[in-house]
């Protein structure tokens, strides 16, 4: 719940007509956005793999860190278990 002490004017809508209409330019245009929907389409495939790749990456790391983590972790209870009872 928002508390408001002045009113605050609604922004208003922007409304562009155009005057006319280019059929040239608006096939350049279609043909433009075409090709490079192609070049994203090749690129963002590419994109794709290298990201995959690189999780791949990070979630064999985070594996191996976990590994040591627990192993730190058991020899650091362990030494404390020794010192509370044996010393």
């Amino acid at each position: 719940m928002e508390i408001v002490f002045f009113k605050r004017p609604r922004p208003r809508n922007f409304e562009y007509k155009p005057r006319y209409y280019d059929e040239e330019k608006e096939r350049r245009e279609e043909r433009r956005k075409a090709l490079e929907d192609a070049e994203k389409g090749i690129s963002s495939t590419l994109r794709y793999d290298i990201e995959r790749r690189w999780r791949m990456a990070d979630r064999k790391n985070r594996n191996k860190s976990r590994g040591v983590n627990l192993l730190v972790y058991l020899i650091v209870a362990a030494l404390l278990a020794y010192f509370v009872f044996f010393v």
